[in-house]
């Protein structure tokens, strides 16, 4: 769950603002959305949300706080449905009368959107008559509350372009997303730095490359306009807008349902203590300045999803599970392009069972530079996908959401492909189920590939690689396939040394071959596995030719029993 509470509420003591004048029509509406907002506070469901005086983060007036897990909204009172349908109409004879005002575009934006009237609102958006750069920022925080984050990236892409420069600056500005050196940096910026520097930000962080548009981009920029609207306007919390509220909001998003805290005290009366609730799971998308400063070397660590503090999140509605995808990927080198194969299994995923899965393999070595493979049916055993793309560092990122049930797995990392000029190299290893018929080159071995790195009770698992550049065929060339535990602990080699247990079971194979010409030499070879323990080894291929350097290509895997 999450949850926000003015800090004020628990300390004791409201704080109050005052309005301001205007036009008598828009004095009405600014009234009517004052009277909503009060009739929501009144009638919110009641439900504990503050036992243990937590605060992830204070922020001004304001405690946040994430519980994590699978948040679920209570029902929502009819006679706060019926009130807002009011205000609604308000707000629609209001903008008869004043077209142009934008206070009362962004209002009803606002609300349809609250409403779940995505159609409506995107209509309202597109019908605004205020500032264009406005209307289409509406039209884009429409657009993504929708789910269309490819039209809501483009609308937005609008709005930035035809706001004026210092305004653009202010909506661009991902400082309170950032923290450590990565904020030190951004802040040193001016403004065409730090559109230079987001952009690469905005495409580390986007969750999905299989979808259109960048949806945590959109998601930020829908916060910034959802702050602009909320600026002049009482909130659901009972406080005139300021700067915690927008702090708040930009970080960790808008609350899609509040509930109110049982009264303290039944003999005296008080404003009721407000928490509203963003949608959960909430994640954290943003990677490490590691990763930001070396996408081609970036770890799987280096996007950490759930951490336990995080300066911001964003819970994509299309994931209500966002789960790391076990697989196997490798590189094999055409020419000046790479062939990337990867490779997953979600049929022993109880979140995936029996589910319509859409899975896609993506290589993006910048913002603007992405190959997709993509392929789509019911969960049944592995599924293998191929790109090809430049040989040069990318990240990998191969993704499977099942669209019913909400559903998201995903592996991502970079990879720098090896560049040794005129001299022998090595594939990554591939590991296949062999068939009857061992497999000998590429195409014919994707179909047997695993999905995983993880095997129960293995017997057979066939290793296929490849070298390049080894020459005329003339000269034999020394390989090696060995598979060793990886570790054991102190207390293992302790016990083993008193011959309690038996000496880890490793493998080892070594054989001289001339292998045959051309630029690529596939080879495969099936190992027997069935002797080995339960634990995590390397496999390991090393290939020595008669001329150079020795290579070698590695494998982990991790064995169960």
């Amino acid at each position: 769950m999450v949850g926000i509470l003015p800090l004020f509420w628990l300390l004791g003591g409201p704080w109050r603002g005052h309005g301001t004048d205007s036009l008598a029509l828009l004095k009405a509406a600014r009234r009517a959305q004052q009277t909503f907002e009060a009739t929501r506070r009144a009638n919110l469901p009641v439900q504990p949300a503050f036992a243990s005086d937590r605060c992830d983060e204070r922020i001004g007036r304001m405690c946040y706080w994430y519980e994590g897990g699978l948040d679920t909204a209570p029902e929502e009172p009819p006679r706060i449905r019926e009130a807002r349908v009011r205000l609604l109409a308000t707000l629609a004879d209001a903008s008869v009368a004043l077209p142009g005002d934008e206070w009362i575009a962004g209002q009803r934006v606002r609300y349809l959107i609250e409403h779940q009237a995505f159609d409506a609102a995107v209509h309202v958006a597109t019908a605004c008559r205020a500032t264009t750069w406005w209307c289409e920022a509406l039209g884009g925080m429409a657009r993504h509350a929708a789910g269309d984050f490819a039209g809501a990236d483009s609308t937005f892409t609008a709005a930035l372009r035809d706001m004026p420069e210092d305004e653009r600056c202010g909506w661009t500005d991902i400082s309170p997303l950032l923290e450590g050196e990565l904020a030190k940096r951004y802040r040193r910026l001016d403004c065409a730095g730090r559109e230079t520097f987001a952009a690469r930000w905005w495409w580390l962080t986007r969750p999905l490359y299989s979808l259109g548009g960048n949806d945590r981009r959109t998601e930020h920029l829908a916060r910034r306009t959802f702050a602009r609207i909320e600026r002049e306007a009482r909130t659901t919390f009972g406080l005139y807008w300021g700067d915690d509220l927008r702090d708040l909001l930009v970080r960790y998003g808008w609350a899609t349902y509040w509930t109110r805290e049982p009264p303290r005290s039944e003999l005296v009366p008080s404003e009721p203590r407000i928490a509203g609730h963003e949608p959960s799971p909430s994640l954290h998308f943003g990677a490490t300045m590691q990763a930001f400063d070396d996408p081609g070397g970036a770890r799987p660590e280096d996007w950490v999803l759930d951490p336990r503090r995080a300066r911001e999140r964003y819970a994509p509605a299309y994931a209500r599970a966002f789960v790391e995808l076990d697989h196997q990927a490798a590189v094999f080198r055409r020419a000046d392009s790479c062939v990337v194969v990867g490779a997953y299994d979600l049929s022993g995923d109880t979140l995936f069972a029996g589910a319509s899965v859409t899975g896609a393999l993506v290589l993006a070595a910048d913002e603007q530079t992405v190959a997709l493979s993509r392929d789509s049916g019911v969960v049944r055993g592995t599924r293998a996908l191929t790109a090809t793309a430049p040989c040069q560092p990318f990240v990998l990122s191969l993704e499977a959401l099942a669209p019913g049930e909400k559903h998201v797995a995903r592996a991502r990392y970079g990879v720098t492909p090896s560049a040794r000029p005129n001299q022998v190299e090595i594939s990554d290893l591939l590991l296949f189920d062999p068939p009857d018929s061992v497999p000998d080159n590429l195409s014919a071995v994707i179909p047997w590939a695993y999905g995983a790195t993880r095997f129960s009770a293995p017997h057979r698992v066939g290793v296929f690689w490849e070298l390049y550049g080894v020459g005329s065929g003339e000269a034999a060339v020394t390989m090696a396939l060995t598979v060793t535990r990886e570790g054991g602990g102190w207390l293992r080699r302790a016990v083993q040394s008193l011959g309690l247990v038996g000496p880890h079971k490793n493998v080892r194979l070594e054989w001289d071959e001339v292998p045959q010409p051309g630029p690529v030499t596939p080879r495969s070879l099936v190992v027997d596995l069935s002797d080995l323990a339960s634990g995590r080894y390397v496999i390991e291929v090393a290939v020595s030719p008669a001329e150079g350097d020795r290579v070698m290509a590695r494998r982990e895997i991790t064995v169960t029993r």
